[in-house]
């Protein structure tokens, strides 16, 4: 069994502390969108889709490295993947029904598209991705711009770059250069095309790709220093459960919006120390559960239905389970 990538975890805890102030937002209506429309609604959708990028970038490396690895063990891949996908169409299906916009769903349908890119070069995903870009940036929307990711991510996973960072390190200090230098102009772009235009979608769209960049890039190089890898190892924990973090996330949304009557009843402010205090739960139970475990709830299940039964690699999590099951 090769060992995980440690920085990918990182960066799915990363984009996970920058989706649930999005989806707070819209799940609990805050009452602050009746007296500023524009700060509830641009806010939301900038935050989101700056992560939901980084999200999507991150399942185009997921889906390389599952088809590489299921091919090396002379597993049928595709059939696996699709399995995979099937699986996760499913779960976004009934989580569409208490988040609407949910990301499970669009991931599982462009990653049916996706399979077939597995076998083109990766200069020519990475053509394919900028090419694909360009018109769903200027269209606008979060759903037009998953596929040139998943596109992006591929090819990043086909030359390794993230198995191979130091390798990589001038480029990736490079992209973090420009992209900080063009922040500023991005970020005028966005706030000229959403409050003076009302282009919302066009302008989250036009700034995410650099600021998600710049988010990739300055994470990935601050995590060569073990220092910081050290400091941040709850959020590894967090991103190596990011399907059962991403969900466990809409349950506490709608569980504290239940319990004291939030919606429509709340200022920004408040859900935005909501999201905190969830962020801060997860992290404590993610590092917990990791003392025990070697995945997580969802993953774990999303396995079995992967492979239609439990991966021997895993079989010591069921016989700890059962361990406690008769104590």
């Amino acid at each position: 069994m090769k060992q995980r990538i440690d920085t990918l975890d990182f960066l799915r805890g990363f984009a996970l502390l920058g989706i649930i102030f999005a989806n707070i937002t819209v799940i609990i209506l805050p009452s602050s969108i009746q007296t500023n429309p524009f700060w509830s609604e641009t806010l939301s959708y900038a935050i989101s889709e700056r992560f939901f990028m980084i999200f999507s970038f991150l399942f185009g490396i997921g889906f390389y490295i599952f088809i590489t690895r299921a091919v090396n063990r002379g597993d049928r891949s595709t059939t696996l993947f699709i399995r995979r996908l099937l699986a996760l169409l499913i779960l976004g299906l009934i989580h569409q029904y208490f988040q609407p916009g949910e990301a499970l769903l669009p991931y599982a349908v462009f990653g049916f598209i996706l399979i077939p890119f597995y076998k083109l070069k990766p200069t020519i995903n990475f053509i394919t991705a900028v090419i694909l870009m360009v018109p769903a940036i200027f269209l606008g929307g979060s759903y037009l711009m998953i596929f040139p990711m998943f596109l992006l991510g591929l090819c990043m996973g086909q030359w390794k770059v993230f198995e191979n960072i130091a390798t990589y390190q001038k480029g990736f200090r490079w992209v973090q250069i420009v992209t900080f230098v063009l922040l500023p102009v991005v970020i005028y772009i966005q706030y000229f095309l959403s409050e003076q235009n009302g282009k919302i979608e066009q302008a989250g769209a036009i700034s995410a790709p650099f600021v998600s960049a710049f988010f990739v890039t300055t994470l990935t190089l601050l995590l060569r220093h073990n220092i910081i890898q050290r400091l941040l190892t709850p959020l590894k924990y967090l991103g190596r459960m990011a399907l059962t973090n991403y969900l466990v996330q809409t349950a506490l949304i709608l569980l504290a919006s239940d319990l004291f009557h939030l919606k429509g009843n709340v200022h920004q402010t408040t859900l935005m120390n909501i999201a905190i205090g969830i962020l801060i739960i997860q992290m404590i139970y993610s590092t917990i559960w990791f003392q025990y475990f070697k995945i997580g709830p969802m993953e774990f299940i999303w396995r079995i239905t992967t492979y239609g039964k439990l991966p021997d690699r895993y079989k010591s999590n069921a016989n700890y389970l059962k361990s406690l099951k008769n104590d």
